[in-house]
């Protein structure tokens, strides 16, 4: 199946009634990039099995390098990003519009210092949102957005003018999208757990000493937990909950066991992340504190996964060692992507 729009393909759309389980918000499992490329998947052909078994990969919840942006490669797909300087998006925009016009869907996570209707329009260069651009015609830009009334469809259409075009500084592209995977989850256990084991271990032990030695809960800078919520609702969370998905249903009562602990551990991701943003309103690191005790119940679900994984390849724990640090440069890194409007971070200190 190719990139380009085939006959017979459904419409674009976020359609909760069949997404992967979607049942109250989007982010139920997915954040709003994974909904976005779930919507260029199910437009060539995908149920929503298939898009968990074609979105789901090894965890790393904590390890990743120096890209802090979304993940890009996965078995379905490939996604590649195109980035501009803020100040710069206008000189992306014509390269969107002629996307569109050729019927390819574009990812946009725009400025929200340019965005229409964006709560910081006009304040801050923050680029906390993404949305699947579909279609560029006379009457404007059609969009899918998780944040539409839902009564709407999960649909906008904006204007195309100035700002908006400045506002593009971020875009990707669905590529080498493949043919939907029907395996079973006994088949895909045998590439994803083995490779899931000393990774996950060594993620606990990064979020234990995070709680216990790093973070005492008496604050957390306001910059750093809306890294958090990004790391855990756009990339914990999913990827806990791809995996549960893609091993659901198994005859095997090993992968079972993983596929439960794996959608239990997202279910407390999602806890912590949903009150993180239920928090941010207070704009007061002090109330952080709320949320430090959920960091230690979602690694005791993380452990509960780990122990499913050991059971499952039939091996020891692996020995597994954390100071916090690198949680903490991951926290960073999501903050400087997505909130670091072009300059780095100020010193961020946790006494």
């Amino acid at each position: 199946m190719t990139d380009a729009t085939a006959e017979g393909t459904r419409p674009y759309g976020f359609d909760p009634a069949n997404a992967l389980g979607w049942k109250n918000i989007g982010l139920d499992g997915l954040g709003c990039f994974l909904r976005s490329v779930e919507a260029v998947l199910m437009h060539h052909g995908y149920g929503a099995g298939a898009v968990a078994r074609g979105l789901a990969v090894p965890l790393d919840l904590v390890r990743r390098g120096e890209w802090y942006g979304p993940a890009s490669e996965f078995p379905a797909c490939a996604v590649r990003w195109h980035l501009a300087d803020i100040g710069a998006g206008r000189r992306q925009w014509p390269r969107v519009a002629e996307l569109l016009r050729a019927g390819r869907p574009v990812v946009l996570m725009p400025d929200g210092h340019h965005w229409p209707g964006d709560d910081h329009e006009g304040r801050e260069h923050y680029h906390h949102h993404m949305v699947l651009a579909h279609r560029l015609d006379a009457d404007g830009l059609h969009l899918l957005d998780t944040d539409a009334p839902a009564e709407h469809g999960h649909r906008r259409v904006l204007p195309v003018t100035d700002a908006l075009a400045e506002a593009c500084t971020r875009y990707a592209v669905v590529e080498r999208i493949a043919p939907p995977d029907d395996r079973r989850p006994e088949a895909l256990a045998e590439g994803l757990v083995p490779a899931s084991l000393a990774p996950l271990a060594e993620d606990v032990a990064e979020l234990r000493a995070f709680h216990g030695e790093v973070w005492s809960g008496a604050r957390l800078p306001l910059l750093l937990a809306k890294g958090m919520d990004v790391w855990v609702l756009g990339d914990v969370q999913p990827q806990l909950f791809l995996l549960g998905h893609a091993l659901a249903g198994a005859e095997d009562p090993r992968t079972g066991e993983v596929s439960a602990a794996a959608l239990a551990a997202a279910a407390r991701a999602q806890k912590l992340g949903l009150l993180l943003l239920g928090l941010h309103r207070f704009r007061s690191e002090g109330v952080y504190a709320m949320a430090h005790e959920e960091i230690a119940v979602l690694a005791d679900a993380l452990e509960e996964l780990l122990g499913a994984l050991c059971r499952y390849a039939g091996a020891r724990r692996p020995t597994a060692a954390g100071d916090g640090t690198r949680l903490v440069r991951r926290l960073r890194g999501e903050a400087q992507w997505c909130f670091g409007e072009g300059r780095p971070l100020p010193a961020l200190s946790f006494a």
